[in-house]
């Protein structure tokens, strides 16, 4: 069957540290149409983990091992192919899939960025699903470029296009400087195996999926309806993110009644990996205090 989600291939295992793999055993998964590869870790309660820009189930790789000592986490890789123009609707069916076949009834459901407004709109069309709801570092929809167009497209593209085309001898040194001085959406903690893991991605992306990824964030607008959200929610950016991404933030935290802020100390927009251990913490700690206080079905499971 046509392979329709977006892949990362083969070859990528090589840029990370074998810790990163343990129980990192993909499947494939039909979607109707085509498979896409699901990654399933752990036992006990359901989490769902949504990946960001361009759907890479890998974006998880940092955090999953720790959040599967508690949960059952599910994650996989968003769809790349579409019948017609790229939708929400496509990818809320495709979600609604994955999660009738593992992870029917409710969840926590996490999301990254762009995973992130996918978790918003899966939150508004089916409350009765979510248990609670984490948005990392997402939006509610594309904000003002006034004062940062600069920064955010010509200097953002500048970076993508020396990371995915120059030598590796060339682009490897630039994002350790960049990581370096918190440059793009890297910061000083963002290791050799994250530096490479990330190029290797921008590598394998097709600028097709990349585009279409682009056009569906434009698309995003739920500011109107996230006063409908009525499950906890937890909201999450890098200390180091830039302006647009903190000011994302603080709208969803205006406009989502009851959301909790956690700042991630000393990371940026790529703290699923640079502070991994610190977000997984961090989503534990508030889903336990949830179960403990209001009597919540997502009970901790027991750590093994």
């Amino acid at each position: 069957m046509t392979q329709i989600g977006v892949s990362l291939g083969r070859g990528w295992e090589g840029c990370v540290g074998p810790e990163w793999l343990a129980g990192w055993t993909p499947q494939p998964f039909d979607l109707g149409g085509g498979t896409t590869d699901v990654v399933v870790m752990g036992e006990g309660p359901a989490m769902l983990l949504l990946p960001p820009l361009p759907g890479y189930k890998e974006a998880w790789l940092g955090i999953a091992r720790h959040l599967a000592r508690r949960y059952r986490v599910v994650t996989f890789d968003q769809r790349a192919r579409f019948d017609g123009a790229p939708s929400w609707e496509a990818l809320l069916a495709d979600l609604a899939r994955v999660a009738d076949a593992f992870a029917p009834g409710r969840a926590i459901v996490v999301g990254h960025s762009l995973g992130g407004a996918l978790a918003q709109r899966w939150t508004l069309a089916h409350p009765e699903r979510v248990e609670a709801l984490g948005l990392s570092s997402s939006f509610a929809r594309v904000g003002s470029t006034r004062g940062t167009w600069r920064t955010r497209y010509l200097e953002q593209s500048l970076v993508l296009a020396g990371q995915r085309w120059l030598p590796e001898a060339l682009a490897a040194p630039i994002a350790r400087d960049l990581a370096a001085r918190r440059g793009w959406v890297l910061d000083p903690r963002c290791d050799g195996h994250t530096l490479a893991f990330v190029r290797q991605a921008i590598r394998r992306v097709p600028l097709g999926v990349a585009r279409q990824c682009v056009r569906l964030a434009f698309a995003h607008d739920t500011q109107a309806d996230l006063a409908r959200i009525a499950c906890p929610v937890l909201l999450i950016v890098g200390e180091h993110e830039a302006p647009w991404s903190r000011a994302a933030t603080e709208d969803l935290a205006r406009r989502i009644p009851g959301a909790e802020t956690r700042v991630s100390p000393g990371v940026a927009h790529l703290h699923p990996f640079s502070g991994a251990t610190w977000l997984a913490d961090t989503v534990l700690d508030w889903a336990e205090g949830l179960a403990s206080r209001a009597g919540s079905t997502v009970a901790r499971a027991p750590v093994p």
